[in-house]
């Protein structure tokens, strides 16, 4: 099965998150921010299949935004924020394939995976 990293400071919804894509058969590493996912992005051979970051509690969301843009021209990235979260106006044009806003349904977000990485 693909690949999936996750980066995000909220510790419940990261850990939701990968145990159901765990259960689903994906290989998930998560990361408690987004210059943890980046370094082991660095450190990589072979990207992940999906990146999904989580800037919900996110120390500097601007920071990580900016980061993150570079990425999204190497892998397909999926941002959940919030309203608002500081820089949530900014995602808009970045290269991120997804943008998706607090409230989440995780068990549609990974039903939505699964669709996203089968083909």
């Amino acid at each position: 099965m693909p690949r999936i990293l996750i980066a995000g400071k909220h510790w419940t919804s990261r850990a939701l998150l990968r145990a159901q894509l765990i259960e689903e058969g994906f290989d998930v590493e998560a990361y408690e921010d987004v210059k943890g996912g980046v370094n082991r992005l660095w450190g990589s051979r072979d990207m992940p299949a999906l990146l999904v970051v989580d800037l919900f509690e996110s120390e500097g969301p601007m920071e990580d935004i900016a980061t993150l843009a570079h990425w999204a021209k190497l892998l397909p990235i999926w941002i959940i924020s919030g309203h608002g979260t500081s820089g949530a106006a900014t995602l808009a044009g970045q290269g991120f394939e997804r943008v998706l806003f607090r409230p989440l349904d995780m068990g549609k977000l990974v039903q939505e995976i699964k669709v996203r990485l089968s083909g």
